[in-house]
């Protein structure tokens, strides 16, 4: 048996918050042996960082880091010391220290990727002297709702065209033309993306096959670059195209997996965004036509779609008066008097990030470091459309991919 359990325990089990919520639970430490600790503390971390390698030179190569980072809070907490900083003795026994934290208002939702991520935890250290201090750590999500009701244009319609030629020798061909139309551009991960597409192939090449594809285009802003990374978080195709032949796609669905909101709204050095594409893959030699239109993935679905599934949104607050001052920045926006998800909505649910697990592990983390290093966060999922929001992918595009 180990010399000791010790962990973080939130009241809150799933371990999801919002905005400007109180965060409470207690650190919990059971002792097989008597341990000399000098204190215990706790800390509460939340921050965004951006950080990637690229190498260049020819013959002798360097490498250059790019990076940036955004701090939401950083706190620590004493919950036990010795007298003047003496070392104690602590006897076999277990022992238990609450703990209660709020969140800070407007702080972005969670994320996580290789090169940048949206990260909160709580972390608990045991400083024991003359001998390596233990930790364990607790992630937690944080969820910052995007209102569709509040974007404009959402429930609009969209249309994107475009062609492009291709060359064999010193000859032209006639365009590759495509076109590609959505109902309306706000959705809720849970829904289906309705689009109609048309694809002329006006030259004499055959066309491998049409691809429509929902990106999320993630833009990573260090200090002195901005990164683009591609992924594809599903896709659907059809066969071949002969040359001088067309392609009608009408009415087709693509679904939306749990996927962190458009904006991720709060953080400056990470920016999302989501394309429903329409790729056009000639054979052979040639680069593909691509035809994107931006949709919005949001938290809280359109008060006229989810009256369509038979949930009913809270009503809008009453206007504020104009002789009262303006809200504190931060303050919730929309539909909602405060941050959190309604809990008279019982079709959304929280569903992990289809982006998958990553490694949580921090700098300076040691083989005496406990808690949850495997990690996904969370997201609001409606199930409408398509029931398990795990039967969903997410593939990473080759750098250089482009939407538009």
């Amino acid at each position: 048996m180990g010399k000791e359990i010790f962990q973080v325990i939130l009241d809150n089990q799933n371990a999801v918050f919002y905005p400007g919520q109180n965060v409470s639970g207690r650190v919990d430490l059971e002792l097989f042996d008597e341990l000399k600790v000098t204190a215990i503390n706790l800390s509460f971390k939340g921050y965004a960082n951006v950080h990637w390698t690229e190498r260049s030179g020819g013959k002798h190569k360097h490498t250059r880091h790019y990076s940036s980072n955004e701090t939401y809070f950083n706190n620590t907490v004493c919950l036990f010391s010795g007298k003047h900083g003496d070392s104690v003795k602590l006897q076999a026994g277990k022992y238990s220290y609450p703990f209660n934290f709020q969140l800070p208002p407007g702080v972005p939702s969670s994320y996580e990727a290789t090169i940048g991520r949206v990260r909160y935890f709580i972390q608990s250290d045991i400083d024991i002297p003359w001998a390596f201090d233990k930790h364990t750590r607790r992630m937690i999500t944080v969820v910052n709702l995007l209102d569709l009701n509040t974007v404009p244009n959402a429930m609009n319609g969209a249309t994107k065209s475009d062609q492009k030629t291709l060359c064999c020798l010193c000859c032209e061909s006639d365009p590759i033309c495509a076109m590609i139309a959505v109902d309306r551009t706000g959705y809720v991960p849970g829904e289906a993306i309705v689009f109609r597409s048309e694809i002329n192939n006006k030259s004499d090449r055959e066309m491998t096959c049409s691809k429509a594809k929902l990106i999320m285009q993630v833009r990573y802003h260090a200090t002195t670059k901005t990164r683009n990374v591609n992924n594809i978080v599903n896709q659907t195709a059809h066969g071949k195209i002969e040359g001088g032949g067309t392609d009608v796609w009408m009415n087709e669905k693509l679904h939306i997996p749990a996927v962190p909101p458009s904006y991720l709204q709060g953080c400056n050095i990470i920016d999302i965004r989501y394309y429903m594409t329409m790729t056009v893959d000639p054979s052979g030699l040639g680069f593909d036509l691509n035809v994107p239109v931006e949709v919005v993935v949001g938290s809280i679905p359109l008060a006229s779609i989810a009256q369509q599934h038979g949930m009913t949104l809270p009503p809008p607050p009453p206007p504020q008066d104009p002789s009262l001052p303006p809200p504190p920045p931060g303050a919730p926006q929309g539909l909602y008097t405060d941050s959190a998800m309604p809990s008279n909505l019982p079709q959304a649910t929280l569903a992990e990030s289809a982006m998958g697990r990553v490694s949580t592990r921090e700098e300076g983390d040691t083989d005496e470091t406990q808690g949850n290093t495997n990690f996904a966060p969370v997201y609001t999922y409606y199930n409408w459309d398509k029931p398990d929001p795990a039967n969903t992918f997410t593939v990473q595009m080759d750098e250089g991919d482009t939407v538009n």
